[in-house]
């Protein structure tokens, strides 16, 4: 069984067994920024640095967090973001504020919008920007829309000879 030495604040406290520091960590006493060291470890190290004490042991039955570090209070981790979600929802709004070029704007937003709902739904890893690509989808297919409608009002404007 291992003994474990912390230190803060210029104290050294310690040798405690396993049982031991896990009882200072869920009382507080020991915390994230608190410095550890036993036998076989090269340097002393943040709480939050060493894996086997980074978050307490799980009661039976209970599946421990697969973070390797402590999280702090109220701190959700969160996906990453798909690039390709954020590029369609810009491309979407500048096309939709485009006017009679909307165009130029809004195929970029629907070929990015699909291909990041493709890519966020085949990717092994849990991935953010879901709402991100279909807003940028709707806004994209309504920029063409109103790119064709113009166009459309442009030519029936000119072939009736109405300037």
């Amino acid at each position: 069984m291992a003994q474990w030495h912390y230190g803060e604040n210029g104290q050294q406290h310690g040798p405690v067994d396993d049982d031991g520091i896990r009882q200072a960590i869920a009382s507080g006493q020991v915390h994230a920024q608190t410095m550890v060291w036993r036998e076989g470890m090269p340097n002393w190290l943040p709480l939050a640095q060493v894996p086997e004490l980074a978050y307490p042991a799980a009661p039976m039955g209970y599946q421990q967090t697969p973070y390797p570090y402590a999280m702090p209070y109220g701190v959700v981790p969160t996906a990453p973001t798909s690039g390709l979600a954020i590029a369609s929802m810009v491309c979407g709004i500048v096309g939709f504020c485009m006017c009679w070029l909307a165009v130029l704007g809004g195929i970029p937003a629907v070929i990015c919008g699909h291909m990041a709902l493709s890519r966020i739904n085949e990717s092994e890893v849990p991935m953010g920007g879901r709402g991100m690509a279909i807003a940028g989808l709707i806004l994209g297919y309504i920029a063409i829309g109103l790119s064709v409608i113009g166009l459309a009002f442009i030519g029936f404007s000119i072939a009736s000879g109405t300037p």
